[in-house]
């Protein structure tokens, strides 16, 4: 590999960048299950199940004894007296939020098991576009494949992408969603076809 005008031992560095991406690859789906699940993530739960913030408040403060299983079941997972209109209602109230990682994360959770587990395992899949993508980007602005070699090691292991990819939340979509498009852009305006 030529780096500059450093001559590197390709099968050195070929080995390191494979021991940090597996490193990357194993730290987005490691400890899914013992983070707290925070506000931020029950909301996205609470919206993946068809409710609006007014709805639970005027359901569940009626005086009436409800447990946590009840509520658990009710709001955190698709139920299934709502549909994904439902989702897109509960979402149309809040536009900072795209709707396309709810349905997807409504439908993954209905076909899948609905656990924090589950949830959190769509948003480190979802995560590992980045990793092709970010490649696909380096080669567009550099038409290098070594800085796109590296590029990819270090969004693997940096822990603002590790953490994102193991929250409920559509961070990992977007970052997917954003080096997608200025790859394509750069890609377009280098062939000069159609954007």
């Amino acid at each position: 590999m030529l780096l500059g005008n450093y001559k590197l031992n390709s099968r050195w560095w070929r080995n390191c960048i494979i021991i940090v991406l597996v490193l990357g690859l194993f730290f987005r789906f490691y400890n899914l299950d013992r983070k707290v699940y925070w506000y931020d993530e029950t909301m996205t739960s609470m919206r993946i199940s068809g409710y609006t913030q007014t709805e639970i408040v005027q359901e569940v403060f009626d005086a009436d004894i409800i447990s946590v299983e009840d509520l658990l079941k009710r709001y955190q997972y698709p139920n299934p007296t709502k549909d994904f209109n439902d989702t897109l209602n509960a979402l149309a109230g809040n536009p900072e939020h795209s709707p396309l990682y709810y349905l997807i994360a409504r439908f993954w959770l209905q076909r899948f098991s609905h656990s924090i587990v589950s949830i959190r395992f769509l948003s480190a899949l979802i995560s590992l576009l980045a990793l092709p993508c970010m490649y696909w980007l380096c080669l567009e602005l550099f038409q290098s494949s070594v800085v796109s070699i590296i590029a990819v090691t270090l969004i693997a292991i940096s822990p603002f992408h590790v953490l994102y990819a193991q929250e409920a939340r559509e961070y990992s979509l977007w970052t997917v969603s954003i080096l997608f498009s200025c790859a394509a852009f750069l890609r377009a305006i280098r062939v000069k076809g159609l954007l």
